[in-house]
């Protein structure tokens, strides 16, 4: 699992989310399927009965591990979502982080393919001046996209002067006006 994220002075969580798992249900059906074709073959031959455990071990330990990997490298990874920046985190052995400030995404977007949309799935990507960033496979991309542009729409209208704020103390006028205009 991930470590907890530190957030800054002011800095609100809005949401934290896993991606969605990519690669676990092949290994899980093929675990099914083998185990049960050993099942069924040790019910025909008195052989491969007498060595049952043995093979049911023997088959199913392959792509176990590979579940077992999938899953953890899968639930090692978090998107995170506060007021200020998105923490994208991950990695099963080897770490990693990208953080990215609110204030320098100028656009995001959620890719779909057509099964992704039947699976409510996809990814949303952020759009900053240093390059584009991806969160990965989500679930839920648009609803996600939208929290993010409302979350950056909230920061930058709190950041900036409110109306009264513009208004109740007027520039001075730089050309003083005469009595004929």
């Amino acid at each position: 699992m991930s470590r907890r994220l530190r957030l800054e002075n002011g800095e609100t969580l809005v949401i934290c989310v896993t991606p969605v798992p990519q690669g676990i249900l092949a290994p899980l059906a093929l675990i099914i399927f083998l185990e049960g074709i050993v099942v069924w073959a040790a019910m025909r031959w008195s052989l491969l009965h007498r060595y049952e455990a043995i093979a049911l071990f023997a088959v199913g330990v392959l792509p176990a591990l590979v579940l077992v990997t999938r899953s953890w490298r899968w639930r090692s990874h978090k998107v995170t979502v506060t007021t200020q920046r998105i923490v994208v985190e991950g990695g099963v052995l080897g770490r990693y982080s990208t953080q990215v400030n609110l204030g320098d995404v100028f656009a995001t977007h959620a890719n779909q393919t057509f099964a992704e949309r039947l699976r409510r799935r996809g990814v949303v990507l952020l759009e900053t001046h240093a390059g584009t960033v991806s969160l990965g496979p989500v679930r839920h991309p648009a609803a996600l996209r939208r929290l993010v542009d409302r979350t950056r729409r909230d920061g930058a209208t709190s950041e900036s002067a409110s109306w009264d704020e513009w208004f109740d103390d007027p520039p001075p006028d730089r050309h003083p006006r005469g009595p004929h205009e």
